[in-house]
């Protein structure tokens, strides 16, 4: 048994203290005497000169000292938090490590691993262990000597995650004879490479599983600027893949039946010409099965309805141009625009983003917003937004100033262009990178987000935001490998247990009820009067 705060030698020194102050208080006793006073201000000199309690006397209590010893050494020893720690024995440190990934979300899989876990810490010798939790940092819930009952109150807010298990990638890095493993056999099978690696629960596996692993939209073919195509990708470890009818589609938590779907084969469905106006659209298999964390998927739609701008003074006629031909942008009074396009002068003041027209500008482009200059997102967005294609060394000689890009800080989004290479004849205006700048730009201002083919597992930090239905918060999804592994029901080792009969901090909670019980005891004494 080991004292995992102070120690022994620091405990019985305490301990030996506490017995003498005890003590001590024991042998205090009250002197009375009988003293007549005229006047009340002898009162206060008689108290000072003739104190109620004094040392001294015949030790008469023993009962009442012993309890109060007796009650004071417990407390003080459970403040020490003594535990059992079992026999050293042989072997090196032991690495526990915790699957909380998609694989661990069916029932009380993870309940059950967390306690087998926490018997089999408390059966291993503090200075030799060390419990890691599968998150995708391999978070340390618990260090070399630190106590059991930390980790328990530590696993209270561990609960598994919808993505892939990462504990084959873990595992590479360390020696499996050292490793325990508490999760699926799915995500332990590929880093069972020897026999020496131990496993302390395994969940059950759930034959022939099927799920939905990729969701993504792609701008739709058709051409039609406010609508996607929508791609599912569906897998099962046995039986039949879904089709296309056992899919069932929800918008924003409502149902509906999309149009124009087709097999493209691999198991993969396509849905034409969805609205994008930013909503959540669900997708589930219409017959769930024993592994509901790859039944169904959500997605956010990227906002493509057409973008709200408004034209002010001294926007140039090319400008204007552009926009008009742009079928993904649509003119509105300045009240209910999204940005805002005009000289200084008419944007100054401005409450949302603005493309202004100056030719008082250091640069050319100037590329302004939240932390720009440190991310260089728009730096690296250059090719997208026309500029690659822009000669300047003949727009420098037709402005006579040399033609430069700039990115910076600013609170809110906005990009200042000269005005004069908007002006007839300008180079600028007659090449083809001119309504390119225009459009992206505008859209760059507006913050829409990047199309993209696929959203597969752990892409949640992607601007295409999956979220749960009516929510925001993101939610990534499962992967093949984990819809498979789900379904493993190969042969897969026994799992083992180290605890044994007492749990460790049975010492701890012993010393807490006994001194509760002196107490009583104490009280029952004194209202007796066999105490004073």
């Amino acid at each position: 048994m080991s004292a995992a705060l102070f120690g022994w030698p620091v405990t019985l020194a305490g301990a030996a203290a506490l017995a003498g102050i005890v003590y001590l208080l024991q042998r205090l006793r009250a002197r009375r005497r009988v003293l007549r006073l005229p006047t009340a201000g002898l009162w206060a000199q008689a108290m000072r000169e003739a104190p109620v309690s004094v040392l001294g006397g015949r030790f008469r209590y023993w009962l009442a000292y012993l309890l109060i010893l007796a009650i004071a050494l417990l407390i003080w020893i459970a403040a020490a938090h003594p535990t059992w720690s079992p026999a050293p024995g042989g072997g090196g440190m032991q690495r526990f490590y915790l699957d909380n990934s998609a694989l661990m979300t069916g029932g009380d899989d993870l309940a059950r691993a967390k306690r087998a876990l926490l018997a089999d810490v408390r059966a291993t010798p503090a200075d030799r262990r060390e419990v890691i939790l599968g998150d995708a940092v391999g978070t340390r819930l618990l260090a070399p000597g630190e106590s059991a009952s930390l980790l328990s109150r530590r696993l209270d807010m561990v609960s598994a995650a919808v993505r892939p298990s990462a504990f084959a990638d873990w595992a590479r890095q360390v020696d499996p004879a050292t490793v325990r493993y508490y999760g699926a056999w799915g995500a332990a099978h590929p880093a069972a490479r020897s026999a020496a690696l131990r496993y302390g629960y395994l969940a059950d596996p759930v034959p022939g599983n099927r799920g939905i692993v990729a969701l993504g939209v792609t701008p739709a073919a058709s051409g039609q600027a406010g609508k996607a195509d929508l791609l599912v990708t569906v897998a099962a470890a046995g039986g039949a893949v879904p089709t296309a009818t056992d899919l069932r589609w929800t918008r924003d938590g409502q149902t509906f039946v999309p149009t124009g779907g087709e097999a493209l084969g691999g198991a993969r469905y396509l849905v034409r010409d969805i609205d994008a106006a930013g909503e959540v659209i669900g997708v589930a298999l219409a017959t769930g099965d024993g592994f509901a964390a790859d039944d169904g998927a959500t997605i956010r739609m990227p906002d493509r309805r057409p973008l709200r701008v408004a034209l002010l003074a001294g926007t140039p006629a090319a400008i204007r141009a552009a926009v008009a031909a742009d079928p993904s942008l649509v003119l509105v009074p300045a009240a209910q625009a999204q940005i805002l396009v005009g000289d200084a002068r008419a944007v100054q003041g401005a409450d949302r983003p603005v493309l202004i027209l100056s030719d008082a500008a250091a640069q050319a482009f100037v590329f302004a917003g939240p932390g720009e200059s440190e991310r260089g997102e728009v730096a690296s967005r250059l090719d997208a937004l026309g500029l690659a294609q822009l000669d300047a060394g003949a727009l420098a000689d037709a402005l006579h100033r040399p033609v430069g890009v700039d990115v910076r800080d600013a609170r809110q989004r906005r990009v200042t262009a000269w005005a004069a290479m908007f002006a007839p004849g300008s180079p600028f205006v007659a090449s083809p990178a001119m309504p390119i700048f225009v459009s992206r730009s505008l859209h760059w201002l507006g913050r829409r987000d990047a199309w993209r083919s696929f959203a597969t597992a752990g892409d949640s930090d992607d601007p295409l935001t999956l979220a749960r239905p009516g929510a925001d918060a993101p939610l990534s999804l499962t992967d093949r490998a984990t819809t498979l592994a789900a379904a493993d029901t190969s042969a897969h080792p026994a799992v083992t247990h180290k605890h044994g009969e007492w749990p460790s901090d049975l010492p701890f909670l012993t010393l807490l009820l006994g001194a509760a019980a002196l107490l009583g005891v104490e009280w029952w004494l004194v209202q007796r009067r066999v105490i004073p």
